[in-house]
């Protein structure tokens, strides 16, 4: 039982600190414990919301991930000290009497090992378990540094996220009203203006992404700070103008080449993201193209009614569909009966 007791800690110890390099440092997504409590936990909120992104429930779901996450490893390592701890019954002994200490009490010395706050009042038991207790001691120096320090880029990504959100929504709030305000009459050449700009955004939101996947459940209820929301609306808008346009006022593929591959690296990041069970095949409600003929915009009038076929733009509509669901949101809200 002892044994079993030291191997059962050793293996929590190392789980643990394997989840938090993995989601620390190594840039490519969080680890398994981390993705596992991140997705259940949103699910759970998004399903008690009845899959409204507009309530206000979810705009808390983030902060309490982050702090969840870090408590979740605090009791990992303290519970993986313990279990090693209790697998020699003298491992910690009494200061002042030398007795050897009740499992309370080895809870209390694993705790204040980890926290590198001794008080002196029990010791390790032998030559072993002083350097297991400075194994401890170090772990969790090193622990704690990491936690706190993981907390900053994690701020700084989702401060960008707002940011590239804020931006596509100033372009407009759906692809009809971003094609109008981005049209000057004879072409689209004011969308071409921020291309550079709007690209490097992009992937380096997508970038955080990857290494910080938790930005993913910071969700606001206003549409100009929702980001996924706001990324689709803009993917919409330029599948349209490469197949709803007339070729001379659209813009060539190689001017689109910057922003399209930034929006494609995006769906690539996310597209890890497996497909949900509880997803309803997608239907687009009918899309409303009549400001933008009054504007003048020359316009595929044969190819209208096929931009809304599912089999149009089929994967990444596919992935941007998965990716509006898991937030709370759908196409009815970007293709709105008033998109103007």
């Amino acid at each position: 039982m002892q044994l079993l007791y030291a191997i059962a800690g050793i293996t929590l110890i190392l789980f643990v600190l394997s989840d938090l390099i993995t989601t620390t440092l190594s840039f490519q997504g969080g680890g398994r414990m981390t993705n596992f409590l991140s997705e259940k936990t949103w699910r759970l909120c998004l399903k008690m919301a009845g899959n409204d992104g507009k309530k206000k429930m979810l705009e808390r779901v983030g902060q309490m991930l982050l702090v969840l996450i870090i408590l979740t490893w605090v009791a990992g390592m303290w519970l993986g000290s313990f279990l090693l701890l209790l697998s020699d019954p003298g491992s910690v002994l009494d200061s002042n009497t030398e007795e050897i200490t009740t499992a309370w009490e080895k809870l209390y010395f694993a705790g204040y090992t980890l926290s590198t706050m001794g008080n002196g009042d029990y010791k390790p038991g032998s030559y072993v378990w002083d350097i297991v207790a400075n194994l401890l001691a170090f772990s969790g120096l090193a622990f704690i540094t990491i936690s706190i320090t993981y907390i900053m880029p994690v701020l700084s990504a989702v401060i960008l996220q707002v940011k590239l959100s804020v931006f596509l929504s100033s372009l407009g709030n759906s692809p009809q009203q971003m094609l109008l305000n981005c049209w000057n009459g004879k072409n689209f050449d004011r969308l071409l203006q921020h291309d550079a700009d709007l690209a490097d955004m992009i992937i380096q939101h997508s970038q955080n992404h990857k290494a910080y996947p938790i930005i993913h459940y910071f969700h606001s209820i206003e549409q100009r700070q929702a980001v996924i929301l706001n990324l689709s609306i803009f993917d919409e808008t330029i599948n349209f103008l490469k197949y709803g346009v007339q070729e001379e006022a659209r813009p060539s593929d190689a001017d689109l080449l910057t922003v399209r591959g930034a929006q494609d690296f995006y769906l690539q990041v996310l597209n890890r993201h497996h497909k949900n069970e509880e997803q309803k095949p997608y239907t687009f409600p009918v899309m409303n193209w009549d400001a933008l003929i009054e504007a003048g915009i020359p316009l595929r009038m044969d190819r209208l009614r096929e931009f809304q076929s599912p089999e149009i733009f089929k994967e990444r509509r596919e992935t941007l569909t998965y990716l509006l669901y898991q937030d709370g949101w759908s196409w009815k809200d970007i293709y709105r009966p008033d998109p103007v």
